[in-house]
C-alpha cells in the first residue's frame, strides 16, 4: 500500500507544529526545574550543643528543633552531643564532634556529605534506598535496598558499615558491604587509588544510642491517613489523636496546647531560600501540622486536617494568607505598620508569594476544592468572610513588621488587630514583607546578625607540606604508603562542578575537633567586613570551609603554670668564721630539659605488593570462616 503524498506546504506546517511542540515542553520542563523541592528536611531531635550554618548571614547558628532543612545547608555537634534529622521516612543520626552537609535534596535525589564524625543512616523503602548516595573525602557509597547503615570518618579514613541490608561502593565496581560487615576505605598513591581493608562493626556508645532510638519509631498509626513521606509524621501520634469530622473526614488533635492556643502563634518566622518566609513552631510536633494540610476549628478546639492521601505531598513554608486592614490601630513605637495571617480553611487555595509555576501550585494544593455537587460550608458565618477561619476568635494574628524581620517570636508580640471601638470590616490582602536586608551586626563588624557561636580561624594542617610517616594496615600489618593531601571533593551528585569550593587540602587533626578555645572569629562567606552579599541562590554562596567548627559556648581556662620547687634555707655562716662579703644568689631555675636525642634513621617501609583479587577473597570474612572449617 501507498502512502498518502502530502502537499509540501502541508509538510512544511507540520514540521513547523512538531518543532514548535517540542520548545514548548522544553520550556516547560526548563519552568518547572525552577520550582521550589517539594522535598526538605528537618531537625527533629537535639541533645547537647548543635549548630546549623545559616547561608543568608553567613555564619553558624545555634541549632533549633523544627528547622527545615534543603540543599545546602549544614548540621555540626559538638562533644557528647547528638542531632536527628528527618526526611520523609528516611532517619539520620548524628553522634558527637561530627558535620554533615546536605549536598542535594529534591524530589528526585538525596545526597549527603559527612566532613567528620558518625552518622546512622535508617532507610525504610527500596524506592527512596535507591535515591540516596554518601558521600566522603574517600570515596561514595549507595544503599541498595532498605536497611540501617552507619557511615564514620576520621581523619582521612572513612568507614562504611551495615547493621542491615547491602551498601554499595560507587568507586569500585562489584565491591558491596553487605549484613553484618564494615569496611574501611582510604586513597593512596599518586593517583589516588582507593584501597579498603575488612574490619569488625564497633559497639560503641553510638551504636547502643542508635538501637535504643531505633526502638521508639514502631509503625505509627498516622499511615493510615498520611503518607510516611511526609516530613514530621512520625510525631503525630505520640502528642496526638484522630478523629472523623462529618464534613471534612480525617481530622488530627493534639492532646495539649496551652490557652488560647491558635495555630502559626507560638513560634517565628525565618527567611529560607527558595521559599522566602519560613514558620518554624516551638512545639515538638509542630513540622506537619504547619507545612502540609489545613487547620479546623471544630468543636471548640483547632485540629489539623492532612486533606487527601498523597504517596509524595509537596511542602510549603506555612500554609496561610497574609491579611491586613485599613483601621488596624498600629502605633511605630510598637515596630511600624502592622501585617498579619490566618490559617487557611480546609480546601482553601495555598497562593504562594515566592516565585511558581502553575504545575507547583497545582502539587502543593492537591484537591483543595470539595467533591463535585458539594459545596463548601462557612465555619464562622460572621458576615463578609474571606478565609474560612477569619471569624475564629484569635485565629487572626496580627504583629508589627519588625517582628519577623527581626526573627523574633510571634507570641510575645500579638497586638489588637483594630482600634477599641472601631466597627470590624473586611480583611484585606496583603504581601508579606521583602528580604530583609542584613542588620547591623552587635560589635560594629560591618553588617549582618550578631554571630551567636564565633567560627575559629582555619589553621594549616602542617601534615599537608611534608608526608607522615607509614602506618599500618588494620588487616593484614603491612605499612601503608605515605599519605598525600587530600583531593577535591567527589562529584557533588549532579550538581555541576564549579558551584561549590573544594576542601582544603590537609585532614583534619582530632585534637582539633576536641579543642575549646577558639580563635579569633572570621566569617567565611565574607570577603570584607563591610561587604554586603548580593541577592543569588542558597547553592552558590560559598560553603563555610572544611573545618572551621562553631566555637563552644564557653572557652576552657588555661591550665596553671607548674609551681616551682621550694627553695631550700641557706644556714647562717659560724660566729666565728669572718663574714664574707654578701653575694647576690641566684634564684633556682627549673630543671633544664634533656638534650634532645636524635633517633637513629628509621628503617625504610617495605613496599606493600599489589593486591590481587585472591588477596582481596583472602580478607573477607566468608572466606577465613572456610579456611577454619577445612583446618579443623
Amino acid at each position: 500500500m501507498r502512502g498518502i503524498a502530502l502537499p509540501r506546504g502541508a509538510r512544511g506546517w507540520l514540521v513547523g507544529a512538531a518543532w514548535f511542540l517540542a520548545a514548548l515542553l522544553t520550556v516547560g520542563a526548563a519552568r518547572a526545574q525552577d520550582d521550589p523541592p517539594g522535598r526538605v528536611g528537618r531537625i527533629a531531635d537535639l541533645q547537647g550543643q548543635v549548630w546549623a550554618y545559616d547561608i543568608e548571614a553567613g555564619q553558624w547558628i545555634e541549632a533549633e528543633r523544627n528547622r527545615p532543612l534543603t540543599q545546602g545547608d549544614r548540621v555540626s555537634t559538638a562533644p557528647d552531643a547528638r542531632a536527628e534529622l528527618r526526611v520523609g521516612s528516611t532517619v539520620i543520626r548524628l553522634g558527637g564532634v561530627t558535620e554533615l552537609e546536605v549536598l542535594r535534596l529534591d524530589d528526585e535525589r538525596i545526597g549527603l556529605q559527612l566532613h567528620a564524625g558518625s552518622l546512622a543512616l535508617r532507610v525504610q523503602s527500596r524506592e527512596v534506598a535507591n535515591e540516596i548516595e554518601l558521600v566522603t573525602a574517600e570515596a561514595r557509597l549507595r544503599p541498595l535496598r532498605a536497611g540501617h547503615y552507619r557511615l564514620d570518618r576520621t581523619d582521612d579514613t572513612s568507614h562504611a558499615g551495615t547493621w542491615r541490608g547491602s551498601l554499595r561502593v560507587a568507586d569500585v565496581d562489584g565491591l558491596v558491604v553487605d549484613t553484618g560487615q564494615r569496611i574501611e576505605l582510604w586513597r593512596e598513591g599518586d593517583g589516588r587509588r582507593l584501597s579498603h581493608a575488612w574490619t569488625p562493626l564497633p559497639d560503641d556508645a553510638f551504636a547502643r544510642w542508635v538501637a535504643s532510638a531505633d526502638l521508639r519509631d514502631q509503625r505509627s498509626a498516622a499511615t493510615q491517613y498520611v503518607s510516611p513521606e511526609m516530613t514530621g509524621a512520625e510525631d503525630l501520634d505520640r502528642h496526638g489523636r484522630w478523629d472523623r469530622n462529618p464534613e471534612y473526614g480525617a481530622v488530627w488533635f493534639p492532646y495539649e496546647v496551652r490557652s488560647g492556643w491558635a495555630p502559626y502563634r507560638y513560634g517565628r518566622w525565618v527567611w529560607m531560600r527558595p521559599w522566602g518566609w519560613t514558620w518554624i513552631d516551638e512545639a515538638p510536633w509542630g513540622f506537619a501540622p504547619f507545612h502540609y494540610g489545613r487547620w479546623v476549628h471544630w468543636g471548640g478546639r483547632w485540629g489539623w486536617w492532612p486533606g487527601a492521601y498523597v504517596a509524595r505531598p509537596v511542602f510549603a513554608p506555612a500554609l496561610v494568607a497574609w491579611v491586613g486592614g485599613s483601621n488596624w490601630g498600629v502605633s511605630v513605637n510598637v515596630g511600624g505598620p502592622a501585617i498579619g495571617w490566618v490559617p487557611l480553611a480546609p480546601r482553601e487555595v495555598f497562593v504562594p508569594w515566592y516565585r511558581a509555576t502553575p504545575i507547583y501550585v497545582d502539587r502543593v494544593n492537591r484537591h483543595p476544592r470539595p467533591p463535585p455537587g458539594r459545596k463548601p460550608v462557612p465555619q464562622v458565618p460572621t458576615g463578609p468572610i474571606m478565609y474560612g477561619n477569619q471569624g475564629v476568635p484569635g485565629a487572626v494574628t496580627v504583629v508589627p513588621r519588625d517582628v519577623l524581620v527581626r526573627r523574633q517570636p510571634v507570641s510575645r508580640a500579638v497586638i489588637e488587630p483594630r482600634a477599641v471601638g472601631a466597627p470590624e470590616r473586611p480583611l484585606e490582602r496583603a504581601v508579606p514583607p521583602p528580604m530583609p536586608a542584613p542588620m547591623p551586626r552587635a560589635d560594629g563588624n560591618g553588617q549582618g546578625p550578631a554571630p551567636r557561636t564565633a567560627l575559629p580561624q582555619q589553621r594549616e594542617h602542617p601534615e599537608s607540606a611534608a608526608p607522615r610517616p607509614p602506618r599500618e594496615t588494620p588487616s593484614s600489618g603491612a605499612a601503608r604508603p605515605g599519605d598525600q593531601p587530600a583531593a577535591t571533593r567527589p562529584p557533588m551528585f549532579g550538581v555541576p562542578p564549579g558551584q561549590r569550593e573544594a576542601p582544603p587540602p590537609g585532614r583534619r587533626e582530632p585534637a582539633e575537633r576536641t579543642r575549646q578555645a577558639p580563635a579569633a572569629p572570621t566569617s567565611p562567606s565574607r570577603a570584607a567586613p563591610d561587604a554586603v552579599a548580593p541577592t543569588a541562590p542558597a547553592v552558590t554562596r560559598p560553603a563555610p570551609p572544611f573545618g572551621s567548627r562553631p566555637a563552644a559556648p564557653a572557652a576552657t581556662p588555661a591550665p596553671a603554670a607548674p609551681p616551682r620547687a621550694p627553695v631550700a634555707p641557706v644556714a647562717p655562716a659560724p660566729a666565728a668564721a669572718p663574714a664574707p662579703a654578701p653575694v647576690a644568689l641566684p634564684a633556682p631555675a627549673m630543671p633544664a630539659a634533656p638534650p634532645a636525642v636524635t633517633p637513629p634513621p628509621a628503617r625504610p617501609a617495605p613496599e606493600r605488593p599489589p593486591r590481587t583479587e585472591s588477596d582481596e577473597r583472602k580478607q573477607a570474612p566468608e572466606f577465613r570462616n572456610n579456611t577454619r572449617q577445612s583446618e579443623r
